[in-house]
């Protein structure tokens, strides 16, 4: 085997074994989802494949209810890298603890303090509270828990 041909060999080599040591890694960036700015609620979502919510999406459980939409759109959520959270509802606020896993894609949320609780406030935080599961980028967020019968979609442009 020639000097040349053996030099080519490794090269190609070194660029295989490069490409298979570094990989693709499928974990999510936490901090690039959560931690990217304010998030505000779009809309709480049925009927949907929770493995595959770019196909089946499901129904919008306040679609074409403007008076709800008015006032949930209005929502908004900011993850802080600490560890907290901090939002705005209707006439109020609410803080919190949260921890996000990429390995299986679960979140909590912790000693969540919200004033006024009531209303479709309370509807919100007690969302926020049960969710155990997370799924998005830094574009859009879904939460939902194990039971995965209804989600919220977060995104970042407020309507």
């Amino acid at each position: 085997m020639s000097m040349k041909l053996l030099t080519s060999y490794c090269v190609a080599g070194l660029f295989l074994l490069t490409g298979l040591l570094s990989g693709c890694d499928q974990k999510d960036d936490i901090d690039e989802i959560f931690c990217s700015g304010t998030w505000y609620v779009v809309d709480y979502y049925t009927n949907f494949n929770w493995s595959n919510l770019s196909k089946d999406a499901g129904v919008p459980v306040n679609g074409g209810k403007t008076d709800v939409l008015s006032v949930i759109q209005q929502f908004s959520l900011q993850f802080k890298d600490d560890g907290t959270f901090e939002g705005k509802i209707q006439n109020g606020t609410y803080t919190g603890q949260w921890q996000a896993h990429p390995d299986d894609r679960s979140v909590s949320f912790r000693n969540v303090q919200a004033s006024p609780l009531t209303g479709h406030n309370k509807e919100f935080i007690q969302f926020l509270q049960k969710s155990t599961l997370y799924q998005g980028n830094s574009k859009l967020l879904h939460l939902t828990n194990s039971e995965k019968a209804k989600y919220l979609q977060l995104n970042h442009g407020q309507k």
